[in-house]
């Protein structure tokens, strides 16, 4: 994510303030009555300057209020009477931007530079148009033809900055937007990306003394806020966090990352409606983004609400399938809910990811056997259990060996079982071994082994939460 996200609008608005210096000076408005009279005097004619600025007003207020139309034909106009304007072609080329022409907006500048090769604020509009196109190669193009004629350019150090950082390239990062702030040492932009690369590297507190002077300088800027709040959540200062991510919700109300930040301050607070209806709003703002849906599922799952946390892990799932945790959740709930055929497909699903986690096989080939299919269990494991490291994993291939022999020898199993230093790792096999003796028919076993499993109190693994649903299932068939 760069440091200086800009929408359409923000880069007209950014143009006009950048360019007003730059263009006709005078009064906006001719004199009004003078004082101590009663008569109101003839004004004087506006003079060309005073006209044009008027009109250049007019195009502002345009901009602000989104009435990008008028801004367009305003400022045509404008350029109509005054051809040798260099700044016109680059407002008028932000605001066909905003209105989602970019092709034309990219044909006015490439013009403008052809005749004007020097026009550094066109140079800098393409390089900003072609990162809100999302060409990012053609972007570091314009950037770099920028600061090869204007090595000082803030804003282009800020962007260039933006490029290394995004590309993890922190310390080429730092130096531009070190350079960015030697050059114009109030430039927030450079203040929020070298708050970043300090952030990167722990250093907090320098962080934190980058953010309030951003913050100071811009007020209005969201990005701003919600940067500071991370970093005062690494500081344990909680209060001052939520305030900061109050801000960037109350300035930026349509952001849906701001409602997935805060969402995640109340997760980690316990505040679990909070964090629930800012969830389901940063869903609703942006429904095609995975995360949200990953964290409300929690809730759900944690609330006991097992078949709404599959529907969002599952929707997590289609948005971004390589975010593999989703699929091991599915694979958790449906076992607890005894639906072997999904959670069988989504622990297989989750393996294709990960090679490091061999549980996901033994997972999968024992939801076959529960599903009463004994022999599509058998020829599962018998696929799989190469993929297995049985180096690193002896106990994992030694449990997909047995759903593959489908037998009753385990005397390697247990002593696998109490040889294992890892609770987790010992508390895992437990389990699939009850999972096993369950499947063939044995609940008496199965219940042995699950209940040694969930005693041994590994909270949070997915093997304690399937034992627990399943010795509720043994216990209710009794």
């Amino acid at each position: 994510m760069s440091t200086r996200p800009m929408a359409a609008l923000a880069i007209a608005c950014t143009f006009a303030i950048m360019i007003a210096a730059s263009c006709a000076n005078g009064p906006a408005m001719p004199p009004g009555t003078l004082p101590g009279t009663s008569v109101e005097p003839v004004p004087p004619a506006l003079t060309e300057a005073e006209k044009e600025r008027m009109e250049l007003d007019a195009v502002y207020r345009a901009i602000e209020t989104g009435d990008f139309a008028s801004a367009e034909s305003r400022l045509a106009a404008l350029a109509a009477k005054k051809p040798d304007n260099r700044s016109y072609p680059v407002l008028r080329a932000s605001v066909l931007l905003s209105m989602g022409r970019l092709d034309n907006a990219r044909t006015m500048l490439a013009t403008e530079l052809a005749a004007w090769p020097d026009n550094l604020d066109a140079l800098y509009a393409l390089a900003e148009l072609e990162r809100f196109a999302g060409d990012a190669k053609a972007h570091r193009a314009a950037i770099e033809s920028l600061l090869k004629k204007d090595p000082a350019n803030a804003d282009a150090r800020v962007s260039m900055g933006d490029i290394q950082y995004d590309g993890r390239n922190y310390g080429k990062a730092e130096e531009n937007y070190s350079a960015a702030l030697a050059s114009a040492p109030d430039n927030a932009g450079a203040m929020l990306g070298l708050a970043r690369v300090r952030y990167r590297r722990d250093d907090y507190k320098g962080a934190l003394a980058l953010l309030d002077r951003a913050v100071a300088l811009t007020p209005g800027d969201p990005v701003a806020y919600l940067d500071r709040s991370r970093t005062l959540y690494q500081l344990g200062r909680y209060q001052e966090c939520e305030a900061d991510m109050d801000s960037a919700v109350r300035l930026a109300p349509d952001s849906a990352w701001n409602y997935v930040e805060r969402g995640r301050l109340y997760l980690d607070t316990g505040r679990l409606q909070a964090a629930m209806a800012d969830f389901s709003k940063s869903i609703a703002l942006n429904p095609d983004y995975f995360l949200p849906y990953v964290y409300r599922a929690s809730i759900y799952e944690n609330a006991g609400n097992d078949t709404a946390a599959i529907a969002d892990y599952a929707k997590a799932t289609t948005l971004y399938p390589d975010y593999w945790y989703s699929f091991e959740s599915i694979g958790v709930l449906a076992w607890r809910l005894g639906d072997w055929k999904k959670s069988f497909e989504a622990f297989d699903k989750a393996a294709t990811f990960t090679r490091t986690h061999a549980e996901y096989y033994v997972a999968a080939s024992l939801a076959l056997m529960r599903s009463g299919d004994p022999k599509a269990a058998k020829d599962y494991a018998g696929r799989t259990i190469a993929k297995i490291d049985r180096e690193k994993s002896p106990a994992m291939w030694l449990l997909q060996r047995l759903v593959f022999d489908q037998g009753d020898m385990m005397a390697e199993l247990e002593v696998r079982a109490g040889s294992e230093k890892s609770l987790d790792a010992k508390a895992g096999i437990l389990f699939y071994l009850g999972a096993y003796w369950v499947a063939r028919g044995r609940p008496e076993l199965g219940s042995k082994y699950m209940r040694m499993s969930y005693d041994a109190e590994r909270l949070g693994t997915i093997e304690r939460r399937m034992a627990e649903a399943d010795l509720a299932r043994l216990e209710k068939a009794k």
